[in-house]
């Protein structure tokens, strides 16, 4: 059988920090290389840039010198997606569920974790545009996966 072509993935923002420090695994590389040839889409909904603009302000992504740069870098790669009403509250019913669902895995790291509110939004917008999600975050990897949602990793 052969395999669905990846069009456009949703980014999380564990990616964007593993881009940053070479953490990226091979298979994220190379999805990586064809956002930037432009034969993916790489989706990112404002939240991420949210999340991703206070690691900046705390220092925690070396390379980028202004907030110039990180819009720049954000906006150039990626397309940044909003959100509206109805995707925060989906995404408060999958956080609210995602918890439950951490707090009874048989993995008891991932017993004591809770979705973050980005992390719902990324399954959102994933379920939305029928995506998969390029992460390495466990808790997020998780519950998209109990939701159904395709990960990348």
């Amino acid at each position: 059988m052969e395999k669905k072509r990846v069009k456009e993935i949703i980014i999380d923002t564990y990616a964007l920090l593993a881009i940053v420090y070479d953490e990226v695994s091979g298979k994220a590389k190379r999805i990586l290389e064809e956002i930037h040839r432009g034969s993916i889409r790489g989706l990112i909904p404002v939240t991420v840039v949210y999340e991703y603009v206070i690691h900046w302000m705390k220092g925690r992504i070396p390379g980028l010198k202004s907030l110039d740069e990180v819009i720049t870098y954000l906006k150039s790669y990626f397309k940044i997606v909003n959100l509206g009403f109805d995707d925060y509250v989906q995404a408060a019913i999958i956080k609210t569920r995602g918890d439950r669902i951490l707090k009874k895995a048989e993995d008891k790291e991932l017993g004591t974790r809770r979705l973050s509110i980005v992390d719902s939004t990324v399954i959102v917008l994933a379920r939305k545009r029928s995506a998969p999600i390029l992460t390495g975050d466990k808790d997020l990897t998780y519950i998209a996966r109990k939701e159904n949602v395709e990960v990348i990793w």
